[in-house]
């Protein structure tokens, strides 16, 4: 008896499972600077579906950057173009008066403070060895730590979805990764939960040129923004003015 009821328990959690699974519709590379690669991608389940645009890169020739913007002078195109940025989207959290929350870091200068929250669990850094995304108990601030951007939570870790994620509330996406062929991007989707967002990218069919192995939500909803230079840049333009920005820079 004990081992029928296993059995149909599992067989009730494959269905559900399967059920659940997020599949590829389709994927078509765009146009993009020599060095990015940029794919839009649509994917969907029984009940949902959803549209990606993701840009990765070779972290050894190119480096995320952080582009502050204090007095909401810019949007993400025009920030980008004066940086020189081959691509960007929207960054970090930040307050109704625009103060960050949590670690910014532009050119080795600090501009807001570590803070321990829940929301704020990851840390993006880059220094002249590499990117790290990490736990914030493992983010150890350092004179090497060129940019850096603290925000959350932890989607994917070790190629698998975090638990616990908000399963209710859908909203556009911005996530930063680490994929298993050790490129580094950035994506927005729309309009998936954090749960959601966790499931598509832990789906190794959906991104089969390298499983992604870490990422990490960055600020979403109305903020939400890309932007890839091209001769007509790509823009998924932020629907409010944000307090910082994240580039794709070369090294």
């Amino acid at each position: 008896m004990h081992r029928l009821i296993l059995c149909l328990c599992l067989i009730v959690f494959s269905c559900r499972f399967a059920a659940a699974a997020w599949l590829l519709q389709d994927s078509s590379a765009q146009p993009a600077p020599i060095g990015l690669e940029f794919t839009e991608r649509h994917v969907k389940n029984p009940t949902s579906e959803a549209t990606l645009w993701v840009v990765t890169f070779d972290p050894k020739s190119y480096a995320f950057a952080v582009m502050d913007n204090p007095d909401g002078a810019f949007d993400l195109g025009t920030a980008a173009e004066k940086r020189g940025a081959l691509a960007g989207v929207n960054g970090g959290y930040f307050h109704p008066d625009h103060t960050p929350l949590g670690l910014l870091v532009r050119q080795g200068v600090e501009i807001h403070p570590l803070e321990h929250a829940k929301l704020l669990s990851g840390v993006l850094s880059v220094t002249l060895s590499g990117i790290a995304l990490q736990r914030v108990a493992s983010y150890k601030a350092s004179p090497a730590v060129r940019e850096a951007l603290q925000a959350g939570p932890f989607l994917v870790e070790r190629n698998r979805p975090v638990t616990g994620l908000n399963a209710e509330k859908s909203a556009a996406r911005t996530v930063v990764f680490q994929d298993a062929r050790g490129r580094s991007g950035f994506l927005i989707v729309k309009s998936t939960t954090l749960a959601e967002t966790a499931e598509i990218l832990a789906t190794p069919a959906i991104f089969p040129e390298g499983k992604i192995l870490r990422a990490l939500n960055l600020d979403g909803g109305s903020s939400t923004a890309l932007w890839v230079r091209g001769t007509s840049p790509f823009y998924a333009h932020e629907w409010k003015t944000v307090r910082d920005y994240l580039a794709i820079v070369p090294r």
